[in-house]
């Protein structure tokens, strides 16, 4: 198996759209709409179009957030929330299976994802978001086709890609009277594409292009009565969106690579609520931040990497994300 066996998805807790709720303490009635709890922000980096060899992975990715600012659609902070703090601690364990047999040059995989998140928040003085404690996140089934490499004359590696399709179910906690939950409340479709091309020796650079289609919550979460055009809320709807993770790393030694990774995240309809769209609703945030895979050996590897967030609107912001994964084939 090679040493980057990554499929991954992990939630992102800190980066819901929170500035809906900040309007909604500030009136006590605007309708608050969220991106999905889960989505893979910079969780996969460096290597990331290899998937590994064929049989069975075992993944587990640990990552802490703790967002400082809550951004509006013109990206300043809100001036609702005066110290905003919302933490989030998730453990996500992977399990995939790579079948033994090629299809013309391709690799089917399945991975299911569950992931288990802490919340924890505090806004100082003024108004607060409602959030959990400790509970099990939207469970992930992803489908993928995974590529042979491309080699040059020497057999070496030049370009290796993959496709998949991820559906993130509404399995997770979530409670109709909080703000901040583990789980989204309606289904997603998420698929993507992840590529690596090495363009010198020692050097590579990978990216994972994502696209997601969101269903209608037809139970919105949210501490206090929502209404719209003076009518209560019973559904909502987040907008389209799409992001790409990008890295590039060197490899310093055979075992170790450092380098950079980040993320660009932009969402690109308006939410809905009740079907009517919410103007100025869009989310947009940039993640970026060193990182280091080790591989320890061809069935284990080591991640380690770190995101600032910038250019964030509509929604919360981390100055610091850190996140360890690890993977072992058997």
């Amino acid at each position: 198996m090679n040493s980057n066996s990554a499929l991954a998805r992990v939630p992102t807790y800190c980066g819901a759209c929170l500035i809906s709720l900040a309007a909604g303490h500030a009136i006590a009635q605007a309708p608050a709409v969220n991106q999905p709890a889960g989505l893979n922000l910079g969780v996969t980096s460096f290597y990331d179009g290899f998937s590994g060899g064929p049989g069975w992975a075992w993944q587990t990715t640990l990552r802490h957030s703790n967002a400082n600012k809550i951004a509006g659609a013109n990206g300043d902070a809100s001036p609702v929330f005066k110290d905003p703090s919302i933490q989030s601690d998730v453990v996500i364990n992977q399990l995939s299976y790579a079948s033994t047999q090629t299809y013309g040059g391709w690799r089917p995989a399945l991975m299911l994802i569950a992931p288990v998140v802490s919340l924890k928040t505090s806004f100082g003085a003024g108004p607060s978001l409602k959030s959990g404690g400790s509970a099990l996140g939207d469970i992930t089934l992803d489908a993928s086709l995974q590529g042979e490499p491309v080699t040059n004359a020497d057999g070496k590696p030049v370009f290796v890609q993959r496709f998949a399709a991820s559906v993130i179910l509404p399995t997770g906690e979530y409670k109709k009277d909080l703000d901040i939950n583990q789980g989204s409340g309606y289904a997603s479709f998420n698929p993507y594409w992840a590529a690596t091309l090495f363009p010198a020796p020692r050097w590579e650079l990978s990216w994972r292009a994502h696209y997601l289609h969101n269903l209608k919550n037809d139970s919105p979460a949210a501490s206090r009565p929502q209404q719209i055009n003076g009518q209560t809320v019973t559904n909502t709807q987040a907008g389209d969106a799409a992001w790409v993770n990008f890295a590039a790393s060197y490899a310093v030694t055979p075992e170790v690579s450092l380098g950079i990774n980040g993320y660009y995240f932009e969402q690109l309809s308006n939410h809905r609520a009740n079907g009517v769209e919410l103007a100025d609703s869009r989310e947009r945030v940039l993640g970026i931040g060193p990182g280091l895979m080790w591989r320890i050996d061809p069935k284990k590897a080591l991640w380690i990497n770190a995101y600032t967030e910038s250019m964030a609107r509509n929604r919360a912001a981390s100055a610091l994300s850190l996140q360890v994964r690890t993977v072992f084939a058997f």
